[in-house]
């Protein structure tokens, strides 16, 4: 039981582990357009921060169902786990 716990919690963690370096790519990338453009200082900061929030919302809308779901089957395991391990049942 412990396993599945924690492979479900390793698909959680590496897919928000994808989007976090998928944004940063877009980031970067997004800061030397800005620079090679000659957009920079406050104004590059302002623009960064309107791209970063609109992926963000972005990537929650995308990946939000899938993270529903698999926060979900965590809480359903270790649910059960806790009631097979207060009926008795061997856990090994």
């Amino acid at each position: 039981m412990e396993g599945a716990i924690a492979v479900v919690t390793g698909l959680l963690v590496g897919l928000f582990g994808l989007i976090l370096a998928a944004v940063a790519a877009i980031e970067n990338l997004a800061r030397e357009i800005l620079a090679s453009v000659g957009i920079r200082g406050e104004l590059q900061t302002a623009l960064l921060i309107i791209l970063l929030v609109s992926l963000a919302i972005g990537a929650f809308r995308l990946f939000g169902g899938v993270f529903a779901v698999l926060i979900g089957v965590v809480l359903t395991l270790i649910l059960l786990h806790a009631l097979l391990v207060t009926a008795g049942v061997p856990m090994h």
